[in-house]
């Protein structure tokens, strides 16, 4: 499986996912990209996973044609400390997710 981590979280979410391949958008080489821009690259590279912060993401972009699913965290901050909690609700929909889904988190 493919996960991509926004740029928003702290790299050290890529390490919830010891079986899988896990990058941050920065190492993938996407940094300052534009929502739509980073969406569609997404797409292109057959991403299986996008996981954001950005709770106003799914009201500004269209999802339901997306290659990938897409897990929103509902969190205080986006602090690791504030999201370390949330990892086993994390896997769960990683693992649950289905293509153009957007699964909530908090």
């Amino acid at each position: 499986m493919k996960i991509v981590i926004d740029e928003c979280l702290p790299k050290r979410v890529t390490k919830f996912f010891e079986n899988d391949m896990a990058y941050t958008v920065p190492q993938i080489g996407l940094s300052g990209s534009t929502d739509s821009e980073l969406l569609d690259e997404l797409d292109k590279r057959d991403i299986d996973i996008f996981i954001t912060i950005d709770g106003n993401i799914e009201y500004q972009q269209q999802f339901l044609k997306r290659k990938f699913g897409t897990v929103v965290i509902l969190a205080v901050s986006n602090r690791f400390s504030d999201l370390v909690h949330l990892k086993d609700k994390i896997l769960n929909a990683t693992s649950n997710i289905k293509k153009g889904e957007i699964i909530h988190i908090s």
